[in-house]
């Protein structure tokens, strides 16, 4: 790669950085090209060039967190029990959640508060789940009793849960005055 072309890449990856931030502390429609340009260090016409608009931008985001999410789960085996592989698989997306907080903050706007356009995004992660669903009953990791889309929502539900609403448990215990220690969200559907 020449030093050119990694100048462009190193470009890019900082504006969808500072627009993953932006969009995730503000929402998409609160956040203009100029302030993602300024938080990027780069001129504002680059935003404009590399992704053509805000609609691109925003794109770029979705596909980063997707990509993200589908990264994060192929470094899971899909060897060892059914509770083992899930479990590995659980972890490493909080791993992943951990080491990136703006896409916790992201994905908790645009599922929890969202925006009309932010159907396309959770769109792409529900499809990037059933995938994944289908590919641990190819591996017979994944039970076939329950039909695949609600199954792919359902570990989705359990994985993003705790992320998405411990926010507002803290918020609610501090507000009671509750002085022992703030319950931990677990989420379990039935």
């Amino acid at each position: 790669m020449s030093s050119r072309e990694h100048a462009a890449d190193s470009s890019r990856e900082r504006i969808r950085t500072a627009a993953l931030a932006l969009f995730a502390a503000r929402g998409v429609a609160a956040t203009s090209l100029r302030e993602v340009a300024r938080s990027a260090g780069v001129a504002p016409g680059l935003v404009g060039h590399y992704f053509g608009g805000k609609d691109g931008l925003q794109e770029a985001v979705e596909d980063f967190v997707v990509e993200l999410f589908h990264d994060t789960l192929d470094t899971i085996p899909l060897e060892g029990s059914v509770t083992e592989v899930v479990a590995a698989r659980d972890r490493a997306i909080h791993r992943m959640f951990t080491g990136h907080p703006h896409v916790v903050d992201y994905l908790r706007r645009v599922v929890v508060t969202p925006d009309p356009g932010d159907v396309r995004f959770v769109r792409k992660l529900v499809a990037e789940q059933i995938t994944q669903t289908q590919l641990l009953r190819d591996h017979g990791i994944g039970s076939t009793r329950t039909p695949l889309n609600e199954q792919a929502v359902t570990v989705l539900v359990r994985q993003l849960g705790r992320w998405l609403l411990q926010p507002a448990l803290g918020r609610l215990w501090d507000l009671s005055g509750a002085e022992g220690p703030e319950p931990e969200v677990r989420v379990t559907l039935r």
